[in-house]
């Protein structure tokens, strides 16, 4: 289990960073970004799927083999063809996609706070301010993002920056617990 959580805390580091990197592209450059961002999305997916079908493959003979871990990677290659196939209508769901996936992190980054508080953690508070500041982030989006839309990049691009730098540290915290 332990091995598990490992795995699943780079694979959160790696996200992040990517996280990172998307919200710099759409803050720099919101006019062109949305096209972009959809083919990203779309190679993610894709790289999420391969990883997860080949962490699935490689250990389909053990106990700890996960049905789920198969069904995530055939989820991740299914939507990364469509995201890849049909970026322009992604770009219209974009949006509200990105706002759900923030909303979403935030209530497991809630969660991962509370955790700290359980096991005894005196910054735990940081990580809870964090937490629904991202859940607050990625409602606003959810619900306001076909407003302006170049603004609404823009936004998606601070909240989605705020949102990996955020996962890196509260991460870096919860793994001292």
């Amino acid at each position: 289990m332990k091995e598990w959580f490992e795995k699943l805390s780079r694979n959160n580091k790696l996200l992040s960073i990517l996280m990172v990197a998307l919200g710099l592209v759409l803050v720099i450059w919101p006019g062109k970004s949305l096209e972009l961002a959809a083919r990203i999305l779309g190679i993610a997916l894709l790289l999420a799927g391969a990883i997860s079908a080949f962490s699935w493959y490689r250990d389909r003979h053990k106990i700890s083999a996960s049905t789920a871990t198969l069904a995530i990677a055939i989820v991740c290659l299914v939507l990364g063809v469509i995201v890849l196939a049909a970026p322009r209508g992604v770009v219209k769901l974009l949006p509200k996609l990105i706002g759900l996936a923030i909303l979403l992190n935030g209530i497991l980054n809630l969660a991962q706070a509370l955790d700290q508080r359980r096991s005894g953690y005196s910054k735990w508070l940081v990580s809870l301010v964090m937490a629904i500041l991202t859940i607050l982030a990625g409602g606003f989006i959810f619900l306001h993002a076909f407003g302006i839309m170049k603004t609404a990049v823009v936004v998606i691009g601070i909240v989605i920056l705020y949102n990996g730098a955020s996962n890196l540290w509260i991460e870096s915290r919860y793994k001292k617990i």
